[in-house]
């Protein structure tokens, strides 16, 4: 637009010094062309001949078109839009293994605890060695007290001299070894046909095990490996390292 009218302005300024009068008219106007008319009229002051011989006035006119295009401007490039992430997936944690639990107590009502009796009756623990002898094969069962569900060691000690006539409670191997009444006995080699025998197997800090002792170095109780009742030698070196102490019930 600046371009044109400077232009239109030049035209005026020669029109001037001829002794001319002219005038400029801006008919057209876009934002990419502009069209400028100059219409101009010369007189001279005074008819001349040279005036006379153009009986007509001439009339010009003078379309100028110009066109002055806007210099391209770069368009700034668009910016990447940004790919979402996917959020890491936790991973669940992992179950930690089950702890063994202790046997459970009985829930029976309490019965005295038993006393020693003052010479060894050996009728009641040959009677007690049938009774167990019985049971030989029954399946293994941890927390199990009966014969139809099956036996863990402690259990197994429970019903036997329950069915002997003998009242105790429930108790796990540990709990038998601490029954003070009963008389203790340190040496394998002092044991009795119905001992009951204590046992600390490899990675245990205390007695774990009680085996009812048969006589002729046997002992029989419910093995949790062989999954039933079984018969060990007491002798062998893995039970004559974990013996502990026996006690005499009978």
């Amino acid at each position: 637009m600046k371009r044109s009218l400077g232009f239109a302005a030049g035209m005026l300024g020669i029109a001037m010094l001829l002794g001319c009068s002219a005038r400029a008219t801006i008919i057209d106007s876009t934002p990419d062309t502009e069209k400028i008319q100059i219409v101009g009229q010369i007189e001279t002051p005074a008819p001349t001949k040279e005036a006379q011989q153009d009986a007509a006035a001439v009339n010009a006119a003078v379309e100028i078109v110009v066109t002055d295009a806007p210099e391209p401007t770069e368009e700034p490039a668009p910016e990447p839009t940004p790919v979402p992430t996917e959020e890491p997936t936790q991973e669940p944690a992992a179950t930690p293994e089950p702890t063994e639990e202790p046997a459970p107590e009985s829930t029976e009502e309490p019965t005295p605890e038993p006393t020693a009796t003052p010479e060894s009756d050996r009728s009641k623990a040959d009677a007690f060695c049938e009774t167990v002898k019985a049971y030989l094969d029954t399946p293994y069962h941890r927390g199990g007290t009966k014969p139809e569900s099956g036996f863990d060691p402690g259990g197994f000690v429970y019903y036997c001299l329950n069915e002997t006539g003998v009242r105790v409670n429930r108790k796990t191997s540990k709990g038998y070894s601490e029954y003070d009444a009963w008389q203790r006995v340190d040496s394998i080699d002092d044991l009795l046909p119905g001992d009951l025998c204590f046992f600390m197997t490899p990675g245990n800090e205390s007695v774990n095990c009680v085996c009812i002792y048969l006589g002729g170095g046997t002992i029989i109780y419910p093995s949790s490996g062989e999954g039933k009742v079984i018969t060990a030698s007491i002798t062998s070196k893995y039970w004559t390292e974990a013996f502990v102490f026996a006690r005499r019930v009978f």
